[in-house]
């Protein structure tokens, strides 16, 4: 996962990603022998690069909001 990017970088990993998973589905969908299937072979190449955009660029440890500050209580009384 490559999570905190800057902006820049993250729509160039995302471009790259989605031209080459369409360009992959068009190709397979020309290798077959039916003669329309590469549309439906980009299309299938688009969907599948959204998924793996979504899990290459999504960030596992931000949460919602910033973190918050834990309070921390000692169990024993200082003497």
């Amino acid at each position: 996962m490559l999570g905190p990017l800057p902006t820049l970088y993250r729509v160039a990993v995302a471009v790259v990603t989605m031209a080459a998973s369409i360009g992959a589905g068009a190709w397979i969908g020309a290798r077959l022998p039916a003669s329309s299937v590469a549309s439906t072979g980009a299309g299938i190449g688009l969907g599948i690069g959204m998924v793996i955009v979504l899990l290459v660029l999504r960030d596992p440890g931000h949460r919602d909001g910033p973190p918050q500050p834990v309070r921390v209580r000692a169990r024993s009384r200082r003497r």
